[in-house]
């Protein structure tokens, strides 16, 4: 498997391409798939994970003022929208 996408309604809930196999176009694929062909418009990230939100960014995502913690832990994830 090199990557997989999981959505739910217009929320793209999880995105994720094996490190080997990163800066093929995969990710860009199934962020494509999701956003034209299942209307998906916005998601949660990790705040720290500043490759995954340039990533989004450059996929046409913008950073909200919305922020919650992740279930369990102290990191807080940030939403973006198209």
């Amino acid at each position: 498997m090199r990557g997989f996408i999981q959505l739910s309604g217009p929320e793209i809930q999880k995105l994720y391409v094996d490190t080997f196999f990163q800066n093929q176009g995969i990710g860009a694929s199934l962020i494509n798939f999701a956003v034209e062909e299942k209307q998906c418009n916005f998601l949660w990230a990790l705040e720290k994970n500043s490759g995954a939100l340039r990533f989004y960014e450059k996929h046409g995502f913008h950073r909200t003022e919305e922020q919650i913690l992740e279930e369990g832990t102290s990191e807080y994830l940030v939403k973006l929208k198209r």
